[in-house]
């Protein structure tokens, strides 16, 4: 299930990503759909005015589905548009995100791909998220996508978080350990 802060939301997200990614299959459609759900997330989630536009409770459906289609109907699919006119008649555009994220999700694992968060005090190079890469990879037998992050709270060293896993190499657990061995 997607992390949405919500589990109604996320039910509901969850479900229309899972009939999406059926729906792709079949049509082999897969990256297309997917491409397709993050174009229409990240133009949303640009426009302050268009998620407004979206939310507002006096604008019919239909004044939605028709500027929605306007704005996406030369860049995505028809089945992507058509999720659009179905999310706008239920009064659902505002899961559209939630729905592109655990789409994706779902193609991953489809794929055998996880993404590691990789966390650190400073930036890392290339060379340093390729050889992370390389030993998940290995450790894991699936294919890892390193998503890397800075905190500064950690001091040194770095935390890896895949799923529900977590590899905490930090200083400051370090330190947090020593501490309570001590008192």
């Amino acid at each position: 299930m997607s992390e949405t802060g919500n589990s109604g939301i996320s039910i509901i997200a969850d479900r229309y990503a899972v009939a999406m990614i059926e729906l792709a299959q079949k049509y082999d459609m897969l990256d297309t759909i997917n491409s397709d759900l993050y174009l229409i997330k990240d133009i949303i989630n640009s426009s302050g005015e268009l998620q407004g536009f979206i939310a507002h409770p006096l604008i019919i459906a239909e004044e939605k589905k028709d500027a929605l289609r306007k704005i996406f109907a030369e860049s995505i699919s028809g089945y992507s548009l058509n999720l659009i006119s179905l999310l706008a008649d239920k009064n659902r555009l505002f899961i559209l995100p939630f729905i592109a994220d655990y789409y994706n999700k779902l193609l991953c694992e489809k794929r055998n791909i996880r993404t590691a968060e990789v966390i650190t005090a400073v930036e890392i190079d290339q060379d340093t998220i390729n050889r992370v890469k390389e030993k998940l990879e290995r450790l894991l037998q699936k294919q890892i996508i390193v998503d890397p992050k800075i905190d500064k709270e950690i001091i040194a060293g770095m935390i890896v978080k895949i799923g529900d896993k977590v590899i905490d190499g930090s200083i400051k657990t370090r330190f947090e350990d020593m501490k309570k061995q001590l008192c």
